[in-house]
């Protein structure tokens, strides 16, 4: 609360204090405006939350003109209490008005005695955004930090302020205008009109094999393929997950990329075959741009849309990104009813309770279908309650509490995913669904080091996640094909029969003759891992190329850096091209 109180004082400072340096009629038309826009923000805030709960961003204001076919519903929302909004408005306007009126002389100010004044106020308004910005985040455990892990919009306006939300948006937005320049424009143009033309048009395998099926992702909170197949104490931690992944397909070499949106970059990258940003959450701050993602495009070829997760709809700001994805239906937390609380992450809906509801709520979908599961319960801290803890890990010195506490909610998560399928046979939809199950990204708990199960490069540790894939025309068993989130668009519009968009960076992974899975530092964007079947890269801390290390695979084989240097120059300007095409939101709807 002192935090907030703090900040709001310093923008207050920061909006008003420059009306020191106006005359007393141009004071008063400065104060009068800058009270208007605070009036108009919060009113334009109010109306926009109550319609989709969520917060308006100034991206959104392209499609201003829309606003006809909802006009309707925005008056059905006007009510008295807007005023409340007006009435910093309407108090300057009074000063003004029995100022003026009374015509009596004020006290000025000398013009160093203003500066000095006006110093004193940006600095104690400084002091405010500082510890906005500083101050430890108890809740999450993160220091020096506004964002924290867990993105929530409802979250941040809470810490900023709506006005201050506001504000920084329509900076960051305006910022980003400059960060794709012509030549960069004409690069992806180039690329684009040369992948249109050279698109395979050939036989594909298995192309079409499951046409028409409904298509279901669930994506696992902080799912490792570690876990997978893994035994503590004689006890399976993923029993489920295993016999699903010997009953259909498991790409156990398989990677996630994600950037500061964690889990919502493995959405975005698994839904627009494009890699994440590691600067920005796309989520969040393009959230209006226009994309060809998965669920849009299997709209165009009849299927309805759906997501299905128990967070708060401005969670990853979904409420707003969503319908420009394609989702035509959002469930969300409001939508599910608690039998009790499970663990203290962003939300605290149980994965039991969230796949027996879904569950329901599927049976009802027109098919064909394409919906996303999200489950939330094995999400940071990995906290259960007790009579949940249901493995025994004692005397497993190797594992500290936190990674404990991260098996366990695996094991649970597992459970209900189990039950979750076992349920979904049994109804009549199921021979006509392909369910794929995958991790978002890692836990980031050093699980696999702990359990003696490193990946294959140092440089992809937190990054490899299981992909199960059930109930396909494709012959069930292991593939340990290299591949990654962008991948998997590609893959399944083969799989049904479909031709793909051009802007899209991954390969179908039956089909490709050049896998590549190219991982990206999560703090500097640089690539810091390259793999492909014969070939590796790993980058240097110093993120300097000829320092860095090239690999003969699968032995591991240190060769010449050189012959990294053309695989690495052709991932680059994929990455550049991805990031390029987001940035300058580039993507045309095909």
């Amino acid at each position: 609360m002192g935090r907030f109180f703090l900040v709001n004082v310093g923008l207050g400072l920061l909006l008003y204090s420059p009306s020191l340096f106006f005359n007393k009629k141009g004071k008063y038309i400065y104060l009068s405006l800058v009270a208007l826009l605070i009036s108009i923000i919060f009113s334009a805030q109010f109306l926009y939350y109550s319609y989709g709960q969520s917060f308006l961003q100034v991206s959104a204001l392209k499609y201003i003109g829309q606003t006809a076919s909802v006009a309707g519903t925005v008056t059905s929302l006007l009510s008295p209490n807007l005023v409340l909004f007006f009435l910093n408005f309407f108090v300057v306007l009074a000063v003004a008005f029995f100022t003026f009126k009374k015509q009596k002389p004020q006290f000025q100010l000398r013009r160093y005695e203003k500066a000095g004044l006006f110093l004193l106020m940006v600095l104690v308004a400084c002091a405010g955004y500082y510890v906005l910005v500083k101050q430890e985040d108890k809740e999450w455990g993160n220091s020096s930090r506004l964002y924290s892990d867990v993105y929530d919009l409802n979250t941040l306006v809470e810490k900023m302020g709506i006005v201050n939300f506001s504000f920084e948006d329509a900076f960051k937005y305006i910022s980003r205008a400059n960060l794709v320049t012509a030549a960069d424009r004409d690069v992806a143009e180039d690329w684009a009109e040369q992948k249109n033309t050279t698109q395979s048009s050939g036989p594909q395998k298995y192309a079409g094999i499951d046409k028409g099926k409904n298509i279901i992702f669930i994506q696992v909170e902080s799912l490792e393929n570690c876990d997978l197949n893994e035994w503590v104490n004689g006890q399976e931690v993923t029993p489920n997950l295993d016999a699903l992944a010997k009953s259909g397909v498991y790409f156990n070499n398989y990677y996630t990329q994600i950037g500061p949106g964690n889990t919502a970059d493995a959405e975005f990258s698994t839904l627009n075959s494009l890699y994440p940003l590691q600067d920005d959450v796309i989520f969040v701050d393009y959230a209006q741009n226009t994309y060809n993602a998965l669920p849009s495009w299997l709209e165009k070829q009849g299927y309805g849309t759906y997501s299905l997760h128990g967070d708060v709809p401005t969670f990853w700001n979904r409420s707003n990104i969503y319908p420009n994805l394609g989702y035509k239906v959002q469930f969300s937390e409001s939508d599910y009813v608690k039998s009790r609380s499970i663990g203290k992450g962003p939300s605290d809906l149980g994965d039991e309770d969230f796949f027996l509801q879904s569950l329901q709520k599927m049976q009802s979908f027109k098919q064909p279908f394409f919906s996303t599961l999200i489950t939330i319960s094995s999400h940071t801290p990995f906290e259960l309650p007790q009579d949940l803890q249901t493995l025994d890990l004692s005397n497993q010195d190797n594992l500290n509490y936190t990674q404990q506490q991260y098996l366990e909610s695996i094991h649970y998560a597992d459970k209900a995913i189990g039950e979750f399928i076992e349920g979904f046979q049994k109804t009549p939809i199921y021979n006509n669904s392909v369910i794929f199950i995958y991790g978002d990204h890692g836990s980031f708990t050093n699980i696999c080091g702990a359990l003696g199960r490193d990946t294959v490069l140092p440089g992809l540790s937190n990054s490899q996640v299981p992909l199960v894939v059930l109930n396909s025309g494709v012959p069930a068993g292991p593939d340990t094909i290299a591949a990654s989130h962008i991948d998997l668009y590609p893959t399944i519009t083969n799989l049904l029969g479909i031709k793909p968009p051009t802007e899209i960076l991954g390969q179908d992974v039956f089909n490709t003759k050049t896998p590549v899975v190219t991982h990206r530092n999560l703090f500097s964007g640089n690539i810091n891992a390259i793999l492909t079947d014969t070939m590796a890269f790993e980058s240097n801390n110093n993120g300097v190329f000829e320092d860095s290390s090239c690999l003969s695979m699968p032995g591991k084989t240190p060769v010449p850096i050189d012959q990294c240097k053309q695989l690495y120059d052709q991932q680059s300007d994929n990455v550049h091209i991805s990031d390029t095409l987001i940035r300058g939101n580039l993507i045309k709807k095909q």
